[in-house]
């Protein structure tokens, strides 16, 4: 009775929500579009369909599905410089609800049409995440990117040319890749401490990373990524992708 009961407590998100996440995000942007509803495109919007994808595939008896979750790992440890203001927020967290035993699973979301979506804001989200990664064994982490494929395209190009500039004599491996652009294993990796101990992103990106116990930025250790899926749809082609970030 006691192996049975386990059992049945064992809950599982599915391992191919990555690729269902990327196909419909693109299909569901070229749908509204032949709808005339391209105005309501932004992030809100793509946290709406993601929203619907995962409840679609999961049992909400199951799990809960909590946005703008404020995950006590991107909190400043309590301490004299810790200051009041909004908590950090992650943009998703899927977790086995009461009860329920199983992998979590932690997103963060981006529209590259947006302002908000530099270079240095899509590598903040590969550090918060993977500092999670660090200290949740059971947590899976993705990084969502999505919007017409110039703007996904120039991104990560982006990202790799600002990591490669504090290269000196060496190659540094491409970080986010896709398929599509000549990847043949979708794998790549970010170091964000090089071996001069310079840090991708500079001040900025590193002010946003939460404070540890010894009142200094906590730094994550290099990032493994591997792509889970990409579509791009439609004349406009409207390109998502997601990355698994270990």
């Amino acid at each position: 009775m006691t192996t049975q009961a386990t059992a049945e407590s064992q809950v599982k998100v599915k391992r191919d929500i990555g690729r269902l996440i990327a196909h419909g995000l693109a299909s569901k942007l070229t749908f509204d579009q032949a709808c005339m509803r391209a105005g309501l495109f932004n992030e809100i919007y793509l946290h709406g369909t993601i929203n619907e994808i995962i409840v679609s595939n999961i049992s909400t008896a199951d799990f809960w599905i909590r946005p703008g979750y404020a995950h006590p790992q991107l909190q400043d440890a309590p301490g004299p410089r810790k200051k009041a203001g909004r908590s950090r927020e992650l943009d998703f967290f899927v977790t086995p609800a009461a009860g329920r035993t199983g992998r979590s699973r932690a997103m963060e979301v981006k529209w590259t049409p947006s302002r908000h979506c530099s270079w240095g804001n899509v590598v903040s989200d590969l550090y918060r995440l993977k500092l999670i990664a660090m200290s949740e064994a059971t947590t899976d982490c993705m990084l969502v990117l999505c919007g017409p494929r110039d703007g996904v395209t120039k991104l990560l190009d982006k990202v790799q040319a600002e990591s490669q500039k504090r290269a000196i004599g060496r190659l540094y491996e491409p970080g986010l890749v896709l398929r599509s652009a000549g990847s043949k294993t979708g794998s790549g990796g970010i170091a964000p401490v090089d071996e001069n101990g310079r840090f991708l992103g500079g001040d900025t990106v590193r002010e946003r990373l939460p404070l540890g116990r010894n009142a200094r930025r906590r730094i994550p250790t290099g990032i493994t990524l591997q792509l889970a899926g990409e579509a791009t749809v439609g004349v406009n082609e409207w390109t998502a992708a997601v990355w698994r970030v270990s």
